[in-house]
């Protein structure tokens, strides 16, 4: 007796608006730490802004998975996207005090962050048009 795999597309668009959620953090995460070099105290919004993504990155891990979808690429690149973002906030716990050099490498993953959630959305969002009715 075989069972199909029944693929919720609604876990699907839950998770592109999590993703979408990440692409504005990732956002706001650039403007809070260019702010800092102008000396505005911004600190405490770039921690909260970075704990908020984290939490919908794992939220995206989470909704890719009980969507049921079989594309391997989709949860591969959900996986990604929490891994480099929880990397990215241990970056920024290690060297909250003074980034110096660090901060471009903070930089860099933030950038790929940015890229990578873009990509995401495009992938959820064509897993979730395969099987919307």
């Amino acid at each position: 007796m075989t069972e199909s795999n029944v693929v919720k597309p609604d876990m699907l668009k839950f998770a592109k608006f999590a993703t979408i959620l990440v692409i504005v953090l990732t956002l706001g995460q650039a403007s809070t730490g260019l702010a800092r070099f102008s000396d505005y105290d911004v600190a405490a919004s770039h921690a909260y802004a970075a704990q908020i993504g984290l939490l919908a990155c794992f939220a995206v891990v989470a909704l890719v998975i009980m969507s049921k979808s079989e594309n391997k690429k989709l949860k591969g690149m959900s996986f990604g996207l929490a891994t480099v973002w929880f990397i990215q906030y241990g970056f920024g716990e290690m060297f909250a005090t003074g980034m110096a050099w660090v901060s471009l490498i903070h930089a860099v993953l933030a950038m790929a962050i940015f890229g990578h959630a873009l990509a995401l959305m495009r992938a959820i969002s064509e897993e979730h048009a395969s099987h919307s009715e």
